[in-house]
């Protein structure tokens, strides 16, 4: 089993209805998949965890990879895992636009800024520790 984490920039403006749509189908493939996982967004960024078997997360990422809503893909992580962070979830999901950052342990401002590339894996550490956030208040 493994898990990858991965940030991305949209291409292209995602309301709030257009981020449940896109949680929906999230949800819908990862169960046919038996993949799990944390979706992020905020200002533009999307930051994901997907978690399962191997052939099924690189299936995944790969579609993930070719959608023409988002760019500058950069995965920050991609390791073996023993169990899953998020086993019951198809797709955990936040919208951080609506959620007070700077209630969060160790904010600073990288969820407020378009990220490049070479940024998003120099935050990767501090992408790692938000998803690891999450997990415990989802």
């Amino acid at each position: 089993m493994i898990r990858l984490i991965y940030a991305s920039s949209a291409t292209v403006e995602f309301t709030e209805s257009k981020l449940m749509q896109l949680l929906g189908k999230a949800r819908q493939k990862n169960g046919e998949l038996g993949v799990s996982g944390l979706l992020l967004y905020a200002k533009g960024n999307f930051f994901q965890v997907l978690e399962g078997e191997e052939h099924n997360v690189d299936k995944l990422f790969q579609k993930i990879e070719q959608d023409d809503r988002h760019n500058r893909v950069v995965v920050l992580d991609r390791s073996e895992i023993k169990k899953r962070a998020f086993p019951d979830w198809s797709m955990g999901f936040r919208n951080l636009e609506t959620f007070d950052k700077s209630q969060l342990r160790g904010y600073n401002d990288f969820l407020d800024r378009d990220l490049s590339p070479e940024e998003f894996g120099e935050m990767g550490d501090e992408i790692v520790g938000l998803i690891d956030h999450f997990r415990s208040i989802c």
